[in-house]
């Protein structure tokens, strides 16, 4: 019998996924983990779901075991509406057309109410502008 590990996350600004969804959600879905909640009895943490176009996006808090660390490529970005931090500081949101790196070590720090990452990629925003800067996810 084959045993897959799954890594559970361990510090706030990882990408996630639920290990087992629902079967009405989406198994691909990726949410960023904001906050971290280890001093309790079962440990919990805040999500915010990556794709979401809305302005109000729902931040979920959520046990730490129905999660796992998300594997993935930047290029799994593609097509999915996020938010970035342009050069001039910023904030943009539109769905990823094209990443710098298909693959990159992953580098997240929450700044500000942002997760910064180290993702150069390029968007279309809503007026159908081309944008470049890194991928963001806002906190509150």
């Amino acid at each position: 019998m084959l045993h897959l590990k799954i890594m559970k996350p361990t510090k706030n600004g990882q990408i996630v996924r639920f290990h087992t969804p629902l079967p009405d959600e989406n198994p691909m879905q990726l949410y960023v983990l904001l906050e971290a909640i280890f001093d309790v009895e079962r440990p919990r943490g805040k999500i915010k779901a990556l794709n979401s176009d809305s302005y109000l996006a729902s931040i979920h808090t959520v046990f730490l075991e129905d999660l796992e660390i998300a594997e993935l490529e930047t290029s799994d970005l593609l097509g999915y509406y996020v938010n970035m931090l342009k050069t001039d500081q910023t904030i943009s949101n539109g769905k990823v057309m094209s990443v710098s790196q298909p693959k990159t070590l992953l580098d997240l720090n929450i700044v500000n109410h942002l997760v910064e990452t180290n993702v150069l990629l390029t968007i279309i925003d809503e007026k159908g502008t081309e944008q470049a800067g890194m991928l963001i996810v806002k906190t509150s």
